[in-house]
């Protein structure tokens, strides 16, 4: 009862998760309008990081379902692609939309991912995929069936924002960047796209990878595009890292209205040019 009455009134994140993940399960792969459907999947640097009205403006005939779920990386999306498919969901192109860093992670987003994104079928697969222990699996499952537990982190962020608005600046200065990612872990990222690539080519979609802007320059990026290549996998990459001025930047990580505009304004150029409509996926 606690869950129904405070999360529509706490929770705008959680209703927007909600209705993308409504219209995300019922995509077809083409629309009467003769549009394809693209399905966004990725995290906050999605949801920040593209204007969805920009975004969709710049791809006339294709049908765009852009779905972020903030704290999710890679395993998440695997496995939550798995469960959309299984649930008929059947766009034309999937583009999942993280870092490198979150590509390597092996992490998942805990008792949310579990209720809302995971196949009760797949527990065992995730549990050894993320490194569980029996405890953590075993609150996996007991999350995946339990409303209460699949959403108590949504109620607390939910009353976070009541009480203390201002919270995620607060938050954003006291986000410190983690240890350099080495290039030889670059083979690892590209291979775990290749399975991703591969659960949605046996579901008739294309793949890419979309790597948002980064503040700081580097070389995993392109690095990641040349590996990814090879396997033949699409990784798009409309800024190199650095190339976005800090002013685009809300707190050094994620994109300000102003950067989301150009994000979103190059995304769907290199969407456009990587998957003509003409080459879609058969």
């Amino acid at each position: 009862m606690a869950t129904r009455l405070l999360l529509p009134h706490l929770s705008q994140t959680q209703d927007r998760i909600a209705a993308d993940y409504l219209a995300a399960k019922s995509l077809p792969r083409r629309w009467s309008d003769g549009s394809d459907s693209v399905l966004i999947v990725g995290n906050s640097l999605l949801a920040d990081g593209i204007d969805r009205t920009h975004l969709q403006q710049g791809m006339p005939g294709y049908h765009v379902a852009v779905y972020p779920v903030e704290g999710t990386t890679y395993l998440d999306w695997y496995f939550g692609l798995r469960r959309l498919f299984s649930e008929g969901s059947r766009p034309a192109l999937v583009i999942l939309t993280v870092s490198v860093r979150h590509v390597l992670s092996d992490s998942t987003n805990g008792e949310a991912f579990a209720r809302s994104m995971m196949k009760m079928s797949d527990l065992m697969s995730v549990s050894a995929a993320a490194k569980l222990n029996m405890m953590s699996t075993s609150i996996y499952f007991f999350a995946s069936l339990s409303e209460w537990l699949g959403t108590r982190v949504w109620i607390r962020d939910g009353l976070l924002a009541e009480w203390l608005p201002r919270a995620p600046l607060l938050a954003a200065r006291l986000t410190t960047r983690g240890a350099a990612i080495p290039l030889t872990a670059v083979p690892l990222a590209a291979a775990r796209l290749q399975k991703m690539r591969d659960l949605c080519n046996s579901h008739g979609a294309g793949f890419a990878l979309l790597i948002p802007p980064e503040l700081g320059a580097g070389d995993l990026a392109a690095a990641l595009v040349a590996e990814a290549a090879q396997l033949g996998v699409t990784v798009l990459l409309p800024f190199r890292p650095g190339e976005m001025p800090p002013v685009d930047f809300r707190d050094g990580f994620h994109l300000n209205a102003r950067g989301a505009a150009h994000f979103s304004e190059r995304t769907a150029l290199v969407i456009r040019r990587a998957f003509p409509l003409s080459g879609m996926p058969p």
